[in-house]
C-alpha cells in the first residue's frame, strides 16, 4: 500500500499544523492567489497570519508544493510575496511564505501587531465595563453587527441573518 499523497485530508493536516515555526494568529484580509505558472489565479482571504505564513479560505485550494504568488491588502497596504502551498483541506490551504525582504517582513510585523492591539482593547473594555448597566440600545447594535459579521464570512445565510434580525425587533 502507498502513503497518501501530502495533500489529502485527516490526518497530513495534522501533521502540518505541526510544522509551524510561529503562532498564527486571526487575520482576515482578501487575498489573490496566483500560482507562478501563470495558469491560475484566485481570489480570496486569509483567515490566519504568522511570520512565516498564512492560511487562505477557498473553495478550490492549489494542490501541495505549488509555488504562487500572492497579493494580500490590508488597511490601504499592498503586500506581494511568494509562498508555497504546505497544506491542502476542504475549503482552504496552507502556505509557507519564500524569504520576505526587511520591508515585506516589517509590514507582516506592522499587521499581527495591528491585530494583537486591536484583540486586547476590547477584551480590558469588557472588563471595565462590565458594571456598568445594561443599555438595550448598545446590546441590539451589537447582535446586528454580529449577525452582519456572520453572514459576510459565510457563517449565517442571507436567510438565516435575516431572520435572526426578525426575531431581535420582535
Amino acid at each position: 500500500m502507498s502513503k497518501a499523497p501530502d495533500n489529502t485530508y485527516g490526518k497530513d493536516a495534522a501533521t502540518a499544523a505541526e510544522r509551524r515555526d510561529a503562532q498564527r494568529y486571526a487575520f482576515v484580509c482578501p487575498v489573490e492567489v496566483i500560482d507562478v505558472a501563470g495558469t491560475t489565479a484566485i481570489s480570496a482571504r486569509t483567515s490566519d497570519l504568522s511570520l512565516h505564513g498564512c492560511y487562505i479560505d477557498t473553495m478550490n485550494p492549489l494542490p501541495v508544493g505549488t509555488r504562487v504568488r500572492l497579493q494580500l491588502n490590508k488597511n490601504n497596504q499592498r503586500l506581494e510575496l511568494r509562498a508555497e502551498v504546505t497544506s491542502c483541506h476542504p475549503g482552504g490551504m496552507g502556505v509557507v511564505f519564500e524569504r520576505l525582504s526587511p520591508v515585506q517582513q516589517g509590514t507582516v510585523v506592522r499587521w499581527l501587531e495591528s491585530t494583537f492591539a486591536a484583540a486586547e482593547v476590547p477584551f480590558q473594555a469588557a472588563r471595565s465595563t462590565a458594571a456598568v448597566p445594561d443599555d438595550p440600545k448598545k446590546k441590539t447594535h451589537f447582535a446586528v453587527r454580529l449577525l452582519q459579521i456572520l453572514e459576510r464570512k459565510g457563517v449565517l445565510t442571507h436567510s438565516e441573518a435575516a431572520e435572526l434580525l426578525r426575531d431581535l425587533d420582535s
